[in-house]
C-alpha cells in the first residue's frame, strides 16, 4: 500500500488490558475513599451526563453542585446588588455546609486514590477539579451500571481507548450496534446518524486503527468550528500515542512540511481543496478521508445571481470529494438525506444507519391579532398566551426555564445581538463571575465582546462570527459544560456542534435564509444532541414572524420543513474559476498536449463528481464551458500553441503551483506586473482586495470577472451595485491600513466607521459593520493571498518583490509595521502559567521590544551577555526590555528554548 504514514516521530500501539486486576491494598483504599461523607456526592457532581464535557470546578461550582443534590439551589441576583433574603439563608446553607473541613479532606482522599485530578497549586482559590475515568467508572459500578466487557476486535480495541480518553464509562447504543455488526472497515462508507449521536467517535475509531497501521488520514469539515472541535476531543490523544496532528483551515496557517509530517489532517474545505488543486505534496498517500457533514453537499443556492457566483460550497466539496475518492477511502457523516442510496452508489460504498431515532416535540408558534399560539407539529397540544412577545411566550411555554438550557436561532447578527440584550433584562439567568470573566478573557475590551459582556453577565449570551474566534471558541466550550445556559445565535453555532440544550427557538423572519429544506432544519433542531435527547427529552418551536422570501405562508414553511420527505441531495454547478483550476491541474501534468485530451481528462473529472453522476445534462454543459474557456486561456497566453499541440505557458504553471486561481491571475495579471518593492502598501491591498475570496467577506460586495459572468451566462450587475461595492471596498481598506499601522482593533474598527458613515451621508447600511471575528478573518485570508502571490513571484524570478510580499504577508497577519514584520519575534511562544498552550507574543510587547533594540529572538538571548558585569542576561534583559520584570523573564525563557531548539541544544 502507498499510503502509509513514514514519519518520524515515535509511535506507540495501544495494547488494551486484558483482565489486569488493581493490588488488594490500592482496592482497599478506594474503597474506603469512597465511604467518605460527601464522596459520591462529589463525584456526582464532577460527572457529567453522557455525552457532555468532562468539566474542571472550582470549590464554589462543586458546594453548589450538592446542594442542589439535597435540593438547595442557589437564588438569582438582584440587579442592584443588595442580598435578598432567599441568597442570606442560601449562604448559611453554605457555611453549615463547608465548616469543619469534612469536604476538603474527603477530596484529598479521592485525588490521592485516583479518582479526581486537582488543577492548579493546593490552597489557591482558582484551584479546579476533574474526575478521572477511574472515577467514573466508580461511580458507575455504585449506581449498578456495568462498562463495556469483551474485548476482541480492532473496533472494539479502539473504542476502548477512546472511551478512556472521553472518560466515558460505556458506548451509546448506536455505536454499540457498530462495532457488533460493522467489524472492519475496508471499503467506503456512509454513516448517517443524528446529530450528536457519536458519529465523530464512530469516525475516530477507524482513523485510530488506520493510524497504528501507519495510514494517513484526512479530516475535513466544512467549518473552523468544527476544527476546533475535532482537535479539542481528540487532538491530544492522537499526540500522546505519537501521531502529529495539524489544523488547516484559514485562521492557523500550517507550514508544507507539517502538513507532509502529519499522521492526521484536520483541514477545513476550502483550504484542503486548494492544495489538492495545486497538487501540494502533503495531499500524497492519504489512505482515509472522513467527511464531516455530508449534507453540505446540498446547494443552497436558491437563485443564481452575479453576487452568489462561484460561493457555493456544495459544488467545491463535490470536486474535492470527487478528487480524493480515486485515491482514499471515504467516511461520510450525516444526518438522514433523501433517496441515500444514490449517494452510496456513486461512492461504492456500504451505509451504516441505525434503525432507532430519537426526535424532539415540535411546536409551531403564530401570532393572531394580539393573541400567540403555540401548537404542537401534530396537533396533539395546543395554547394561548396574552404575551406581546412571542419569545417569551414561548419561553414560558417550555415550563422550566429556570432549569432549562435554551438556544434561539436569529437570521442576522443585529437580531441575536438585540434578543440577548433583552432577555438579560426579562429573563436573565444565573452565572459565576469566573465563567464570564473566563469567555471574555483578554479580549474583553474589543468592540463586539464588550457587548456581549453586557449580557452575559446576566447569563444570556449571544453568537455570531462577528466574535473573536477565540471567544467563540471558550463560549461554545462553556455552553457545552452548561455554565452558559441562554443563547442567542446566528445559523454558525448550528454547524455540527451538538449541545446540551432542552429547547431550540428557530425565528423565522428577516435574514433566515439558510433554512430552505427539511435537512437543514434537522441539522439546527439537532442541536440539542441525541445524548441529551435520551437523558431529558427536548422541545423545538418554529416561530413564524411572518412572510418571508423562502416561506410566504405558515403553511409553506410546515410542509417544506416538517411534513414533506428528506429530499435527496444535489450539489451545485461547477463554477468557471473552479473549471479553470481543474483544467489547469490535469494540463500542467503534461509536456503537450491536444484540446481533446484535455477535454477528455476534464470531462472524465466531471463524471466523478456527484452532480455529474446524477445529472444526464451535465456533462455537456460542462463541455461547452470547457470550449469557450480553453479558447480563452489560450488567448491570454495560459496556454501556448506548439505545432498542432497545446502547452502551459512557464509563468502560469508557476501561478497553479502558488496556488492562485487561474483566472484571477489573468484579470491581476498588469497590477502585479506594474508593482515593484518600493510600491506603496495602498496599491498592494487594493490589489488582494481584488481577489473574490476578500470581496465575499463581510462587509460582503462580491462582483466575479467579466468571463465568469460571460461562461455562467448571468448578467453582470448595475451601476448601483457597483458603486456599493466600491464603498464596501473602500471599508475593508481603511480596516487593513488601521490594522497595519498598528492600531489596536478597537480603534481601527472605530475608525474605519466613522469614515464609512460620513461619506454615507451619517447612515450606516446593514451588513456594513465589521467585527473583531471579521477582522480577524479578513487579516488571514489576505496574508494567505499575499503568501502565495510571493510564492508566485519567487518562482517567476522577481525576489525582490517576492520578498515584500512575503514581509507583506507577515505584516497582515500580525498586524505590525514592516520593520517589525522583517523581524522575527512574533514568532516566539510565551508560556505564562505552568498549564495551558502557550500564546504569541503580542504586538505591542513585540513593538516594546523592537523599539528598545532587540530587533530580533537572537538579540534578546546574547545582547545583555556581559562577563565583566555582576548577575545574569537574563535579569539585566527584564531589566532593559521595557517590560515588566516578570513578562520579560517570560520572554527570555521563551527566547532561550528557540534558539537552544534551532541550534541543537548548544
Amino acid at each position: 500500500m502507498d499510503n502509509f504514514y513514514t514519519g518520524t516521530r515515535y509511535r506507540r500501539v495501544i495494547e488494551m488490558p486484558t483482565g489486569t486486576k488493581e493490588s488488594v491494598p490500592h482496592l482497599q483504599q478506594q474503597l474506603k475513599a469512597l465511604g467518605n461523607r460527601y464522596a459520591v456526592e462529589i463525584l456526582q457532581v464532577l460527572s457529567p451526563k453522557m455525552g457532555e464535557m468532562i468539566p474542571s470546578l472550582g470549590w464554589e461550582q462543586i458546594v453548589d453542585g450538592i446542594l442542589k443534590l439535597s435540593g438547595v439551589s442557589r437564588p438569582l441576583s438582584r440587579p442592584s446588588g443588595e442580598k435578598t433574603e432567599e441568597e442570606a439563608e442560601y449562604e448559611r446553607h453554605r457555611q453549615r455546609f463547608v465548616t469543619g473541613g469534612t469536604l476538603y479532606e474527603t477530596m484529598n482522599k479521592l485525588i490521592q486514590v485516583g479518582f479526581v485530578d486537582a488543577i492548579g497549586a493546593r490552597g489557591r482559590k482558582n484551584r479546579r477539579f476533574r474526575v478521572t475515568h477511574d472515577g467514573r467508572l466508580a461511580l458507575s459500578a455504585i449506581g449498578g451500571l456495568r462498562g463495556p466487557t469483551a474485548i476482541d476486535t480492532e473496533l472494539q480495541k479502539a473504542a476502548m481507548a477512546l472511551l478512556k480518553h472521553k472518560n466515558f464509562t460505556k458506548l451509546l447504543p448506536a455505536q454499540e450496534k457498530f462495532v457488533r455488526e460493522v467489524g472492519e472497515v475496508d471499503g467506503n462508507l456512509v454513516i448517517q446518524m443524528p446529530p450528536g449521536s457519536g458519529k465523530t467517535f464512530l469516525a475516530m475509531m477507524v482513523i485510530l486503527i488506520r493510524l497504528q497501521r501507519g495510514i494517513r488520514c484526512l479530516y475535513l469539515t466544512p467549518y473552523t468550528s468544527l476544527n476546533t472541535q475535532v482537535i479539542d476531543e481528540y487532538g491530544e490523544l492522537f499526540e500522546s500515542l505519537g501521531y502529529p496532528v495539524v489544523r488547516y483551515d484559514g485562521q492557523h496557517r500550517s507550514t508544507e512540511t507539517e502538513l507532509e509530517e502529519a499522521a492526521l489532517v484536520v483541514g477545513v474545505l476550502e483550504s484542503v481543496l486548494s492544495s489538492v488543486l495545486a497538487r501540494r505534496k502533503w495531499t500524497n498517500r492519504i489512505g482515509v478521508v472522513v467527511v464531516d457533514e455530508l449534507t453540505e453537499l446540498d446547494s443552497a443556492v436558491i437563485r443564481l445571481e452575479p453576487q452568489s457566483l462561484g460561493t457555493d460550497r456544495s459544488a467545491k466539496l463535490d470536486c474535492l470529494i470527487s478528487q480524493l475518492k480515486q485515491e482514499s477511502q471515504i467516511i461520510t457523516l450525516s444526518s438522514r438525506f433523501g433517496q441515500t442510496e444514490e449517494v452510496a452508489e456513486w461512492l461504492d460504498a456500504q451505509v451504516f444507519r441505525p434503525g432507532v431515532r430519537l426526535a424532539p416535540d415540535e411546536f409551531i408558534v403564530r401570532k393572531e391579532d394580539d393573541t400567540v399560539i403555540i401548537e404542537s407539529s401534530d396537533g396533539t397540544q395546543y395554547s394561548e398566551s396574552s404575551e406581546e412577545s412571542m419569545l417569551h411566550a414561548v419561553l414560558d411555554h417550555t415550563g422550566d426555564y429556570e432549569n432549562d438550557s435554551v438556544l434561539i436561532v436569529a437570521g442576522t447578527r443585529e437580531a441575536a445581538e438585540a434578543i440577548a440584550a433583552d432577555l438579560a433584562t426579562t429573563h436573565p439567568r444565573s452565572i459565576m463571575d469566573d465563567v464570564v470573566s473566563m469567555i471574555l478573557g483578554p479580549e474583553r475590551g474589543l468592540p463586539v465582546t464588550s457587548r456581549l459582556e453586557r449580557s452575559l453577565s446576566r447569563g444570556v449570551a449571544f453568537h455570531h462570527a462577528g466574535l473573536d474566534a477565540a471567544v467563540r471558541e471558550r463560549l461554545e466550550r462553556s455552553i457545552k459544560t452548561g455554565d452558559v445556559r441562554t443563547v442567542v445565535s446566528t445559523t454558525g453555532i448550528t454547524s455540527g456542534i451538538s449541545f446540551p440544550l432542552d429547547c431550540v427557538t428557530i425565528m423565522f423572519g428577516t435574514g433566515m435564509y439558510f433554512l430552505v429544506s427539511r435537512s437543514r432544519y434537522l441539522q439546527i433542531a439537532g442541536r440539542i444532541g441525541e445524548y441529551h435527547l435520551a437523558q431529558r427529552g427536548g422541545r423545538v418551536y418554529l416561530m413564524y414572524e411572518g412572510s418571508t422570501m423562502q416561506f410566504r405562508s405558515l403553511e409553506e414553511l410546515e410542509d417544506t420543513l416538517l411534513h414533506r420527505p428528506l429530499r435527496p441531495l444535489r450539489p451545485g454547478s461547477l463554477h468557471p474559476s473552479l473549471i479553470a483550476s481543474l483544467m489547469m491541474k490535469e494540463m500542467v501534468q503534461g509536456r503537450v498536449f491536444t484540446k481533446e485530451s484535455a477535454r477528455g481528462k476534464f470531462l472524465k473529472l466531471v463524471q466523478e463528481t456527484f452532480r455529474g453522476f446524477v445529472d444526464a445534462e451535465y456533462e455537456p454543459k460542462m463541455n461547452s464551458v470547457f470550449s469557450r474557456l480553453f479558447d480563452w486561456l489560450l488567448k491570454n497566453g495560459v496556454i501556448e500553441k506548439s505545432d498542432s499541440k497545446f502547452r502551459v505557458s512557464k509563468e502560469a504553471k508557476s501561478v497553479a503551483a502558488s496556488g492562485i486561481n487561474t483566472v484571477e491571475y489573468v484579470t491581476s495579471r498588469d497590477t502585479i506586473s506594474s508593482l515593484q518593492q518600493d510600491s506603496v502598501e495602498s496599491d498592494l491591498i487594493d490589489l488582494i482586495l481584488g481577489f473574490s475570496l476578500p470581496q465575499t467577506l463581510r462587509p460582503r460586495a462580491y462582483v466575479p470577472t467579466e468571463i465568469e459572468l460571460r461562461l455562467a451566462e448571468i448578467e453582470p450587475p448595475n451601476q448601483r451595485y457597483l458603486n456599493f461595492k466600491q464603498g464596501r471596498d473602500h471599508f475593508k481598506k481603511l480596516v487593513l491600513q488601521g490594522w497595519l499601522s498598528e492600531k489596536n482593533v478597537e480603534d481601527v474598527i472605530e475608525h474605519a466607521e466613522e469614515i464609512s458613515m460620513e461619506e454615507a451621508g451619517g447612515r450606516r447600511s446593514i451588513g456594513g459593520d465589521i467585527g473583531e471575528g471579521d477582522l480577524e478573518t479578513l487579516v488571514g485570508i489576505c496574508s494567505n493571498i499575499a503568501w502565495g502571490l510571493s510564492r508566485f513571484l519567487s518562482a517567476t524570478g522577481r525576489r525582490k518583490l517576492s520578498i515584500r510580499f512575503e514581509t507583506f504577508s507577515r505584516q497582515l497577519r500580525y498586524g505590525v509595521r514592516s520593520d517589525l514584520a522583517e523581524s522575527d519575534l512574533l514568532d516566539l511562544q510565551i508560556m505564562e502559567r505552568d498549564e495551558g498552550q502557550p500564546e504569541q507574543l503580542s504586538r505591542t510587547d513585540a513593538r516594546t521590544l523592537f523599539e528598545a533594540g532587540y530587533r530580533s529572538i537572537n538579540d534578546i538571548v546574547r545582547k545583555d551577555i556581559d562577563a565583566e558585569k555582576p548577575g545574569f542576561a537574563r535579569d539585566r534583559f527584564a531589566k532593559n526590555c521595557g517590560l515588566s520584570r516578570r513578562m520579560g523573564r517570560y520572554v527570555y525563557k521563551a527566547a532561550l528554548d528557540y534558539v537552544k531548539t534551532r541550534t541543537g541544544g548548544e
